[in-house]
């Protein structure tokens, strides 16, 4: 890697609140500073020597930003068009933040989304379905936005099919939902790829950025399908070891909920109110805990 884009990715401009960064506001579950992060690397950090995949993209808030990126470049962009997959289908949780009376869950928001991305005048393809059955062309990835990875299932799939295009020593990968507890897979995920994920920034109540500095080793490329609950949770340990401060609580909630599988429920459950006292003034924690009674699959075993 160049010495140019190690100074990029070290300096993080995209925490800076900067003047000439046009990034249209649509409705969106990501911050103000990850839209700042992911129009950075478009306009900025990426060659065109691999592709942009904006997986997630729910409304449009990670593609406007991509897009409005790539539009503000001070050449044309000439790399492969952005890459977005969704369902396009509406969430019930999601339709009292960001949708009107009229919409009923499995209704598609497609068109929504269309008339939110127009205009950019720059490659887009958009993916609708399911990411595990569509997957990846092969061609090399520079930027990998992932906020898809909602279970166990779809986490094994897209490592399979999209990480083996990540090009060392210039990828980079940002999850947005490493930071959230209740889906244990990522981290875990993280730590079995070792030394060739480098930590290069996270924000609150968001995304984690890593670099891609080495090959990721091939038993990591395989999934977690073949680890044991013993093995998950060595790798959980670790990467509450590696966190700080509302970080490390919401892995210690992914924690908690593999130590509900392997010791049972009432274990878990003591787990997660040890963190809910040892994080009583944290808002963000707070608000994961909050969800330990619903009827999500990752933590079905605690409710």
């Amino acid at each position: 890697m160049s010495s140019d884009r190690l100074d990029f990715l070290a300096g993080r401009p995209w925490r800076a609140d900067r003047d000439d960064a046009d990034i249209p506001w649509v409705k969106t579950m990501i911050s103000k500073e990850e839209r700042r992060l992911l129009y950075a690397l478009a306009r900025e950090y990426a060659s065109g020597d691999g592709a942009i995949v904006d997986a997630g993209c729910f409304l449009g808030g990670s593609t406007v930003a991509l897009l409005g990126g790539l539009r503000d470049r001070a050449e044309r962009w000439s790399g492969p068009p952005v890459a977005s997959y969704d369902l396009f289908r509406v969430d019930p949780a999601t339709i009292p933040k960001y949708f009107d009376d009229s919409v009923r869950a499995g209704d598609s928001f497609r068109a929504r989304f269309d008339v939110n991305v127009a205009g950019f005048d720059v490659p887009h393809v958009v993916h609708e379905g399911d990411i595990a059955q569509i997957g990846w062309s092969g061609g090399p990835i520079e930027v990998l936005f992932l906020d898809v990875l909602k279970t166990w299932e779809l986490n094994d799939a897209v490592v399979r099919d999209f990480f083996p295009s990540l090009v060392p020593g210039r990828s980079v990968v940002v999850h947005q939902d490493y930071g959230w507890g209740w889906q244990p897979w990522i981290p875990i995920t993280v730590e079995l790829m070792g030394d060739s994920l480098q930590l290069v920034d996270w924000m609150e109540w968001g995304s984690h950025v890593f670099l891609v500095q080495d090959e990721i080793p091939a038993r990591a490329l395989n999934g977690l399908s073949d680890l044991d609950l013993d093995a998950k949770l060595e790798l959980m340990a670790r990467a509450v070891e590696k966190s700080k401060g509302w970080a490390r609580g919401m892995l210690e909630i992914g924690r908690a909920s593999l130590l509900g599988e392997r010791y049972g429920s009432d274990a878990g459950r003591r787990e997660l109110a040890r963190i809910a006292e040892r994080y009583a003034a944290d808002p963000s924690v707070q608000l994961c805990l909050s969800f330990a009674n619903s009827d999500s699959e990752s933590i079905r075993t605690l409710a």
